[in-house]
């Protein structure tokens, strides 16, 4: 009602300029007389019958502009009733296809770049393990260690690429079923045992082989392998991960704790962006910043909650909750 108020106002002020000179004309020539009440009353009549008929032959599109959509379609008006509803509506469709075309286009084109990165990916591992295979080859000398070391960090940045191009359609490979959480913590652990070593950090594991879990095993085993592997890759040297399950009610919280240098305040809300290294990754320029925003994506499409706790040169837990 008020954006039909508002544009009708400059017809109303329009419509009244005109009575009143028509009124004064009357008035002067001496035709109105004894009949001004009439006059009044018969050009209010007249305004009132053709505000009525703008409103009622223009009221779907008062009320389609009046209204928020939450979807482009919803900017469409069913069964116009007049040739400015019919405009409109004929303008939203051309937007519409637009969008839509537009949508396609970059659809089709990020596709066609996941794809390319995709292979790249896959091109690249092969030289990267014929590489590590000469480490391992040669265990013993110092040089081939560098090597080693180097080789594993370019291995976990094109699986975290790959990780994130998989997230892309999640929801297609996504298969919850009872989950040990003991055996796929201990198969994460023993794929990084290396990482362990290295870094002269170990490993505790204290959970009971009885907590079963509701949860997608391979995108868990995803999500602990990057928080373990932080853990390690920020915990002093010398101490310990402890994984740990709690049990609150019929709620398992996973618990993966270390002490080391801990992670800023400020850069607590923050750590689960895209690309963000923070205070930590511009001392040790390892960061890539994609590792907890693909954990956050992968629990959020899990539905299970989590929550990070850091004290600066202490300690930082991260929790996971599966609710029954």
């Amino acid at each position: 009602m008020k954006l039909f108020i508002k544009d009708q106002l400059p017809n109303i002020i329009l419509y009244g300029l005109t009575f009143i000179g028509l009124f004064l004309i009357y008035d002067w020539l001496g035709e109105i007389n004894n009949k001004k009440g009439y006059f009044i009353f018969l050009s209010l009549v007249l305004l009132f019958l053709f505000l009525l008929y703008q409103y009622f032959s223009h009221k779907n599109l008062y009320n389609q502009l009046s209204t928020k959509p939450e979807k482009l379609e919803d900017t469409i008006i069913p069964k116009p009733h007049c040739a400015m509803e019919e405009a409109y509506s004929e303008l939203m469709y051309s937007y519409l296809r637009l969008h839509h075309y537009e949508m396609n286009r970059l659809t089709k084109r990020q596709k066609e770049y996941q794809v390319m990165i995709n292979n790249w990916v896959h091109q690249i591992k092969t030289p990267v393990s014929v590489i590590s295979m000469l480490t391992q080859m040669n265990e013993g000398d110092p040089n081939f260690s560098k090597v080693k070391r180097e080789v594993n960090k370019i291995n976990y940045d094109l699986s975290q690429i790959l990780t994130y191009l998989r997230t892309e359609d999640f929801s297609a490979d996504l298969k919850i079923e009872k989950t040990s959480l003991r055996d796929v913590i201990l198969e994460v652990t023993n794929d990084l045992k290396d990482f362990f070593i290295s870094k002269s950090v170990f490993p505790n594991v204290s959970v009971n082989e009885k907590v079963i879990v509701y949860t997608d095993e391979k995108w868990m085993k995803i999500i602990l392998f990057q928080v373990i592997n932080n853990a390690i890759k920020y915990s002093d040297e010398g101490e310990r991960v402890h994984i740990t399950v709690d049990m609150e009610e019929e709620t398992a919280i996973l618990k993966i704790m270390n002490k080391g240098m801990g992670i800023e305040q400020s850069d607590l809300n923050r750590v689960f962006d895209l690309f963000f290294t923070g205070e930590n990754g511009r001392r040790n320029g390892e960061s890539t910043g994609m590792g907890l925003y693909i954990v956050k994506k992968i629990l959020d499409m899990l539905n299970h909650e989590y929550k990070i706790e850091s004290t600066v040169n202490e300690k930082t837990i991260f929790s996971i909750y599966f609710k029954p």
